[in-house]
């Protein structure tokens, strides 16, 4: 019983260990993404795609104006992909 129970725990050991293994090898971002993909906030977004951001323009406590930014995913000089910026906006409030 005694010698069933230590085989049956070094197997379940030995399986954890190689799926372990196996997870530290695989990477979710393929080989070369940076040539295929833009990326913000964990997401791959492909060429030309369009990002708007927006936030609080807080340079001073009396302006309350929120400013967005448009975005595009471009592929640059170098091969690699970018954002570049399109369009900057102030709205006030």
């Amino acid at each position: 019983m005694k010698h069933t129970f230590l085989s049956a725990a070094f197997i379940i050991s030995a399986t954890i260990v190689e799926a372990q293994s196996g997870a530290l090898i695989a990477s979710p971002i393929p080989d070369n993404a940076e040539q295929r993909f833009c990326y913000y906030a964990g997401l791959a977004y492909s060429a030309d795609a369009y990002v708007l951001l927006t936030g609080n323009n807080t340079v001073t406590d009396t302006v309350r104006d929120v400013e967005e930014r448009l975005l595009r995913c471009k592929k640059g000089e170098d091969g690699l992909m970018h954002w570049e910026p399109e369009s900057t906006m102030q709205l006030g409030r």
